[in-house]
């Protein structure tokens, strides 16, 4: 892919990013006050938002959320890995927002469509793409009790997507602060989905196993 650059020879898209930051600038101007406490006050976020990296799903505009309300971790199809698996990045997160920031409530959020679900469905070549193969493996369990339960070819996607969303909140559960908080019932956790098309969220209901939207169980 080739560069496009403007006549001063600046990279296009960085020149945009530069262009939103002076957007930026004049709104933090107006909103200083705002902004100044953000700086001096300790955050107060009031949910850990584990969701897709995916540039399309941003959790502050989904949930109209403000700088400082939410605590994010996003990566490739938002995974929890469990607790003793080889990675540390969320886990840390997790016992950080839940342990240090006094979080108590956790959001789970996949989306529609997600290319990191979709990875596991198309090989992936050896060696090409190491870090991405390894960690599509976690995406692995959904897709085999999809694949187990005979789902058709049209609604696979979909249900492998809601599927591995509550494999997740299981891998919460993995977690001590988790599942002592949960315990405890100082701390809940909550699988969401957003749905692209139509920009509305759904939400797992443990109790009958299905989902539901989101207002509705409000």
């Amino acid at each position: 892919m080739t560069t496009q650059k403007d006549a001063r020879g600046i990279d296009l898209d960085i020149k945009d990013a530069m262009e939103g930051h002076e957007r930026f600038r004049q709104q933090f101007e107006r909103d200083r006050a705002f902004y100044r406490s953000l700086a001096t006050k300790q955050q107060k976020p009031r949910l850990l938002w584990i969701g897709c990296a995916d540039s399309r799903v941003v959790p502050a505009t989904i949930t109209n959320a403000d700088p400082g309300e939410l605590f994010e971790v996003r990566n490739i199809a938002n995974v929890v890995p469990p607790a003793d698996a080889a990675d540390d990045a969320v886990g840390a997160a997790i016992e950080y927002g839940v342990g240090h920031l006094g979080i108590d409530d956790i959001v789970v959020c996949g989306h529609t469509g997600c290319g990191g679900i979709a990875a596991l469905l198309e090989p992936i070549l050896p060696g090409s793409e190491a870090h991405l193969g390894r960690w599509v493996e976690f995406t692995k369990p959904a897709h085999q009790l999809i694949a187990a339960a005979r789902v058709p070819g049209a609604e696979r996607l979909t249900a492998t997507i809601k599927a591995h969303v509550q494999f997740q909140l299981d891998n919460l559960m993995t977690y001590p602060i988790v599942r002592e908080g949960v315990g405890a019932g100082r701390l809940n956790v909550h699988g969401w989905i957003y749905d692209m098309d139509e920009g509305t969220l759904s939400a797992y209901d443990p109790q009958s196993g299905g989902w539901r939207g989101l207002l509705e169980m409000a």
